[in-house]
């Protein structure tokens, strides 16, 4: 009897570390296990060259083969090609699930050599069309890394009150970019001029998670903030991301949307890897098992670690 408040505790801490979406089930939107190379039969669109390059020699266990991303020395793509778009249930939350491999035994990932990019994984909403470049989207999430520790960035520059610029107006009716331009959430956030604007702000790990030519398991989970009936968009939007079951960014209080924008919602995932600058060497990334759903489920989450009830 003495350890019941003890347990109580315990059951506080785990509901409160597992994501609150509204849903006690989780629904899976899309899976792509990347076996074969007939991505158009699976729902991808927009591919971009070949569609992709699966390796059936790199790939996790249970599974046949992976998604290759090679770079040539300056290369900016994948040499061949991405399964690019795949649209999904539009939602307010959003969970990824997917294997990733980064440089090989012979070659060192070296990322893009820059404190940006590469592009990995981008999550689209419904505010723009199926083809919309993500570069010129409303918003944006981005599933990324810095070398190898883990980065979620996100950009809306087609949102940008260009009368406003240098202006914080997150808190305020106003329309407005939630990635800087018109407010910095973060002090990661950028703001330049691009046709006419360009912006961007992420969140790093505090360190590495990523070892070299080892295959990692990576989820991310997002939920869109919460506006008032006033048009003002309150700040508890939810970033997380885990590495093999460790929870390496967590934050629950980020814009994702203005509050003129309550409905906003995702509807579509963009698998095409991007190094801007172009690649410093010729290297490779592998991804596979990917898993597109609303939210995470109790049996894909790890129990949180190091907990001790007294």
């Amino acid at each position: 009897m003495n350890r019941a408040p003890g347990l109580y505790l315990l059951a506080a801490v785990i509901l409160a570390w597992f994501p609150s979406t509204g849903s006690a089930q989780q629904i899976i939107f899309f899976t792509e296990n990347f076996d074969d190379a007939k991505f158009g039969a699976r729902g991808w669109y927009d591919s971009a060259g070949a569609g992709g390059t699966v390796d059936s020699a790199n790939h996790v266990s249970g599974s046949t083969a992976s998604f290759n991303c090679h770079w040539a020395l300056g290369g900016t793509d994948c040499a061949g090609g991405t399964p690019h778009r795949h649209l999904f249930t539009a939602s307010p939350t959003v969970y990824v699930s997917f294997w990733m491999k980064l440089g090989s035994q012979a070659v060192t990932w070296r990322g893009s050599g820059q404190p940006f990019h590469p592009h990995l994984i981008q999550l689209l909403t419904d505010a723009d069309n199926a083809f919309v470049g993500p570069n010129s989207s409303l918003f944006s999430a981005l599933i990324e890394t810095s070398l190898f520790t883990p980065r979620i960035a996100e950009a809306d520059s087609a949102a940008v009150n260009a009368g406003s610029v240098g202006k914080d107006l997150l808190a305020s009716a106003m329309p407005h970019s939630v990635a800087g331009c018109n407010g910095d959430q973060n002090a990661s956030a950028t703001c330049y001029p691009c046709s006419p604007y360009c912006n961007s702000t992420y969140w790093d790990a505090v360190s590495p998670a990523f070892v070299n030519n080892q295959w990692h398991h990576v989820e991310f989970y997002a939920a869109m903030n919460s506006t008032s009936v006033l048009g003002i968009a309150n700040k508890d939007g939810v970033f997380k991301y885990w590495v093999d079951g460790n929870l390496v960014i967590n934050y629950t209080n980020v814009y994702l949307r203005s509050g003129n924008n309550p409905n906003r919602k995702f509807n579509q995932l963009l698998l095409a890897p991007y190094i801007g600058n172009g690649s410093p060497i010729a290297q490779d990334l592998w991804i596979d098992d990917l898993v597109v759903a609303d939210q995470p489920s109790a049996s894909q989450l790890p129990a949180p670690k190091n907990l001790r009830v007294n």
